[in-house]
């Protein structure tokens, strides 16, 4: 179990340079910046890693390799939970396409409910327990609580794909969907890991279950960048006008229109415009004094 674990992680760096390979040779780099991002940021981060870790025998006390890898490895986890915030975000964007209205007033509410959950988990571990809980160590847990964090709006993603993928448009084929489905299943596995590891001797079987999860995301974005896309899914999607969701959109984009307000023209105007029309009355009355 052990041996097929660091098996899988030393050949975690592969699987990410395949997938990221099939992703920037599909052309989607113009299309999800933050994916590709994501992808270099997490192949970076990796060799880093795994450099630390090999090279000069096992890591032992608190040398500067220890360090090196300690910091590395907590920095490039937070760096890659900020990545996949964004590219759900950008998911989230291109899936709402079709209706721009609703997508403006989703992410909208998206980045206000993302601010208020961030400001109440970090502000969490400044208490004084969770600090005593952790003997002031600060950036294990920050970065704990927002893989967590992040985590759950990856699931959010994934279950919005899965119920109302048809609804926009598009299928289980989309190339949405499939990087929605490979971060769903890590977060899933990452979610079920921290609460088994807090009670639990599971670690070492947890960890090869959730590197084997990993291992399966980064296959299924392979494939899905690989194979080609059906052409239906890369072309602008149009919903027929007569769909819940173009009226529903329609009312978005109403509500986002300043209503026009009529403006009054000065007053000085109209009573210019009145003894304009009694002269001119006068003058046809009066056809001996408009001759003089």
């Amino acid at each position: 179990m052990a041996h097929l674990e660091d098996l899988l992680f030393g050949a975690e760096p592969l699987f990410v340079l395949l997938a990221a390979i099939a992703f920037f040779k599909s052309g989607s780099a113009r299309r999800l910046p933050a994916l590709a991002t994501y992808f270099v940021v997490r192949a970076s981060s990796l060799v880093f890693l795994e450099a630390v870790y090999y090279i000069g025998g096992p890591i032992q006390g608190h040398t500067f390799r220890y360090t090196a890898y300690f910091y590395g490895y907590w920095i490039s986890y937070v760096a890659a939970a900020v990545a996949i915030f964004f590219v759900v975000q950008e998911v989230f964007r291109q899936v709402l396409e079709p209706v721009p209205g609703l997508r403006r007033l989703g992410l909208l509410a998206f980045r206000w409910i993302s601010i208020i959950s961030a400001v109440i988990a970090l502000g969490a571990i400044g208490l004084p327990a969770s600090v005593a809980a952790t003997n002031g160590d600060r950036i294990g847990p920050i970065a704990l609580q927002m893989v967590r964090y992040v985590s759950v709006m990856e699931i959010c993603l994934l279950a919005f794909l899965a119920l109302s993928i048809h609804a926009f448009g598009r299928s289980f084929r989309s190339r949405l969907f499939g990087i929605g489905l490979g971060f769903g299943m890590q977060a899933a596995l990452e979610l079920v890991a921290s609460a088994l590891q807090a009670g639990s001797g599971l670690h070492s079987a947890m960890n090869l279950v959730l590197q084997v999860t990993t291992t399966v995301a980064l296959l299924t974005w392979f494939a899905y960048f690989v194979l080609p896309e059906p052409q239906e899914e890369r072309s602008i999607i149009v919903l027929p006008p007569q769909s819940a969701l173009a009226r529903w959109n329609a009312l978005a984009n109403g509500l986002g229109q300043a209503p026009q307000v009529a403006t009054a023209q000065p007053a000085s105007g109209f009573f210019l415009q009145d003894i304009e029309g009694v002269v001119e009355r006068v003058l046809a009355k009066n056809p001996a004094v408009s001759a003089r």
